[in-house]
């Protein structure tokens, strides 16, 4: 997914329901954020979610999805493969909702990634047959052959 793909998209997460922030990261690294927080505010919200997740990690499960409620609003946490994406919103009511756009957004995120992996193995793949095949072309040309040899089918 190219980053102007992914800002608008995640950008228009905004306008699903009450949302008024969203944060998608990779571990500690920020991908992207339009929160209106201060930088250490943002780190502190990001430790709290840490030390949640540790506990059910620390509990033997691994949840994908978490939904808190808190003073200022809601926050939606789902992770998935080592991203997590927070969302913060107003109403709780939505919390189906925003989930479930959170979701779509996640699942086109992988595929584009997927889609972006394959394409570079296709193209060494292919570079790899080409230049195996160039060698065997340069080889057959160097020895000579017998025209009175049987023919060996190939397999």
């Amino acid at each position: 997914m190219s980053p102007e793909t992914l800002i608008s998209t995640l950008g228009s997460m905004r306008q699903a329901g009450s949302v008024f922030g969203v944060m998608f990261s990779e571990g500690r690294d920020e991908i992207f954020s339009d929160l209106a927080y201060t930088p250490e505010r943002i780190a502190e919200m990001v430790n709290v979610i840490d030390d949640i997740v540790a506990y059910f990690e620390g509990e033997g499960r691994s949840p994908e999805i978490l939904s808190f409620c808190y003073d200022g609003g809601n926050l939606l946490l789902v992770l998935a493969r080592g991203y997590r994406l927070v969302v913060l919103h107003h109403n709780a009511d939505e919390v189906d909702f925003i989930s479930s756009a959170a979701g779509a957004f996640l699942k086109d995120y992988f595929t584009g990634q997927a889609v972006t992996e394959w394409s570079k193995n296709k193209g060494a793949g292919a570079h790899a047959k080409k230049a195996a095949s160039s060698a065997r072309a340069i080889n057959a040309r160097q020895q000579p052959v017998d025209p009175t040899a049987p023919i060996t089918p190939v397999r």
